[in-house]
C-alpha cells in the first residue's frame, strides 16, 4: 500500500516512515468495527506502541471514540467503479486536448500546470492507495536562479538526471546504484557552485557559442545525464521553458461533488492515466528564469 500526502508535511512523513505505521494501518483497515486498546496491544506489544498510537491520533490519522480506535483517512483501490469512471472520463478529455500539442508543450503542461492541480503541495489531505499499480510519481528540481532542472519520474523508472541526482544525494545515496558513476565523477561538489558552472555552459550552447577548450566534470556530467549532446555539435537535448512563455490552456472539469480526499485521489490517478496515454512515463526539462 502507498500513502499520499503533501511532501511539506514533515509530521506525516515521520509517521509513515515508522516501522509500526503500515502494520497498524493494515490491521485497523481489516477490522469490521473499531477496536479497543486491549485488542490493539495484543497485536502490537511493542513498548512504544501506545505513544505511537497517540501520535497518530494527534496527527488526525486515527480516530478514538468511546475508547475504540479506527482509521480516520480513506484507503482507495482500483476496483472502486465510481471513481474509475470519473478518472477515465477526465483522463480521456485531457489526453485529447494535449495530443494536439507538441511533446515539449505536453511535458511543460504535465510538469507545471497539471502537476499544480493534481498534486497540491499545501494540502492537508492524507489517504492510502492499494492496487495493482502502486508506483509513485514524483517531481525533483535542482538548479540555481537562472536555470532549474526538472524531472518527472516514478519509483520504478528513476533515470539518471541532474534533478534526480541531487535528490538522491540529499536523501538515499546508497539505494540508487545507477547514480554511482555520476557520484564518482562529481565527488562532493557543492550544488550551488556546480549549477553556476553549468549555467555558463548552457548559456553558451543556447547562443551557439560554446567551445570545449578542455574536459571538465561539469561538461561530462551534462553529457552523462543526457542534458546535452557533444556530437556532431554541442546541443541541448532537453526542452527549455521560458518563464514569460504562457502555457497552453487546459480545460478541467470541476469535482465539486467529491470530498477533498476523493478529489485528491481522482486527480492523482487522472495524472497517471494522462501521462501513460501520452507515453511520458519519465521525462525532464529545463525552466529558464
Amino acid at each position: 500500500m502507498n500513502y499520499f500526502y503533501s511532501p511539506k508535511n514533515k509530521v506525516y512523513q515521520k509517521l509513515v516512515a515508522d516501522p509500526l505505521f503500515s502494520p497498524v494501518v493494515v490491521y485497523l483497515s481489516g477490522q469490521p468495527e473499531p477496536v479497543i486498546l486491549r485488542e490493539l496491544k495484543k497485536v502490537f506489544p511493542q513498548r512504544k506502541f501506545e505513544h505511537f498510537l497517540d501520535q497518530l491520533i494527534e496527527a488526525g490519522l486515527v480516530k478514538r471514540e468511546q475508547r475504540r480506535y479506527e482509521l480516520s483517512f480513506p484507503i482507495f483501490t482500483e476496483e472502486e467503479a465510481n471513481y474509475q469512471e470519473i478518472i477515465a472520463s477526465q483522463a480521456q478529455r485531457l489526453s485529447e486536448q494535449l495530443a494536439k500539442l507538441s511533446q515539449d508543450e505536453q511535458q511543460f503542461i504535465l510538469g507545471e500546470t497539471l502537476w499544480t492541480t493534481c498534486f497540491e503541495e499545501d494540502s492537508k489531505v492524507f489517504y492510502g492507495y492499494k492496487g495493482e499499480t502502486e508506483e509513485t510519481t514524483q517531481k525533483t528540481i535542482a538548479g540555481n536562479e537562472a536555470y532549474q532542472f526538472v524531472s518527472i519520474s516514478t519509483t520504478k523508472n528513476f533515470p539518471v538526471t541532474l534533478a534526480n541526482y541531487f535528490f538522491v544525494q540529499k536523501n538515499k545515496p546508497t539505494q540508487f546504484p545507477d547514480f554511482l558513476p555520476l557520484a564518482t565523477l562529481l565527488g562532493d561538489v557543492n550544488e550551488a557552485y556546480y549549477f553556476d558552472q553549468v549555467e555558463v555552459i548552457i548559456e553558451r550552447i543556447r547562443l551557439n557559442k560554446f567551445k570545449n577548450r578542455r574536459p571538465n566534470i561539469f561538461l561530462e556530467s551534462l553529457i552523462e545525464t543526457k542534458t546535452i549532446q557533444s556530437e556532431p555539435t554541442f546541443e541541448l537535448l532537453l526542452p527549455v521553458l521560458e518563464n514569460e512563455k504562457e502555457l497552453s490552456d487546459v480545460q478541467f472539469t470541476e469535482l465539486g461533488s467529491l470530498t477533498e480526499s476523493e478529489a485528491a485521489f481522482v486527480h492523482r490517478r487522472m495524472y497517471e492515466e494522462v501521462k501513460h496515454a501520452l507515453g511520458l512515463t519519465a521525462y525532464s526539462y529545463i525552466k529558464a528564469k
